[in-house]
């Protein structure tokens, strides 16, 4: 852990657009889902902002250590399987082409990156990070 806060502008501009859009996510996926997908979800983003909050503040302590190497898989599993069951029951499921969803699996990747990579370091990085 660093005795110094160090902020990294970047990701906390990311951390507040991202956690923006996560609202937008979830409230997309009332009506669409069962109600507890979309709670499930709800606390998955909210985990994931957590993640990309300290990330950004550079607060990592060998208990945060220690639950995001628990943390970090989960997050993916969540990232494939939501992908998964939007590309089968999703809105648009049935009316997308393969180059479409293909598309949409590498924006949201792309999107999905940074926090990615920030709750990697977490758990799994340098104590510099």
């Amino acid at each position: 852990m660093t005795d110094n806060i160090i902020i990294r502008p970047w990701m906390l501009t990311y951390t507040i657009i991202f956690s923006l859009l996560s609202v937008s996510f979830v409230y997309n996926d009332f009506g669409q889902y069962a109600m507890a997908f979309t709670a499930f979800q709800g606390v998955v983003y909210f985990v994931i902002f957590t993640g990309n909050l300290l990330f950004s503040m550079s607060y990592i302590s060998p208990f945060i250590r220690a639950l995001w190497k628990f943390v970090f898989p989960l997050v993916v599993l969540d990232f494939i399987g939501t992908g998964i069951i939007d590309i089968c029951y999703g809105k648009h499921a049935h009316h997308s082409t393969p180059a479409l969803i293909v598309t949409a699996c590498v924006i949201d990747f792309v999107l999905f990156f940074p926090t990615f990579r920030a709750h990697f370091l977490l758990g799994y990085g340098h104590d510099e990070v």
